[in-house]
């Protein structure tokens, strides 16, 4: 039996964002528009490249790979940093890619027991959807001035 584990380590924010902006051959926001769950396989539209790089309407085929990475399992609009391997989009492993519908970077910090309050999840993806707008201001400066 073979088996697989990552350990992505748990850092601030400003780590991550600063670790993909480094490692990311595209970083755009775009559109899941199609999910195929035999294949793995996604395709996603971009709205907005955050990086300068991607053609605003191209259609990439994302691949799930099955290991340490974001999953994308939802159609909706995501934050994308990524590269290109063997023709398939390929989200960081152990990166900050997310869906703006689920923003919070680190999944496992939501309260996950009944008992906990909705009100507190809600300020959780509160506080997530606020840092992600940061975020995509801060790539877009980023952006312009280069």
């Amino acid at each position: 039996m073979k088996s697989f584990a990552c350990d992505c380590g748990i850092k601030k924010l400003s780590e991550w964002q600063k670790s993909e902006i480094e490692n990311s051959e595209c970083i755009f926001v775009g559109e899941v528009f199609e999910i195929n769950k035999t294949d793995l396989t996604f395709k996603i539209k971009v709205t907005e490249s955050l990086d300068g790089g991607d053609a605003i309407g191209n259609i990439y085929i994302g691949k799930n790979w099955a290991y340490c990475s974001p999953y994308v399992e939802k159609k909706g609009t995501w934050i994308v940093y990524g590269q290109m391997e063997d023709g398939y989009l390929r989200l960081n492993m152990c990166g900050i890619s997310r869906s703006f519908d689920n923003p919070v970077v680190s999944p496992f910090i939501l309260p996950s027991s009944e008992s906990e309050s909705e009100k507190a999840k809600s300020k959780i993806i509160r506080v997530a959807l606020s840092e992600l707008e940061l975020e995509i201001t801060a790539l877009r400066k980023r952006r312009d001035e280069e």
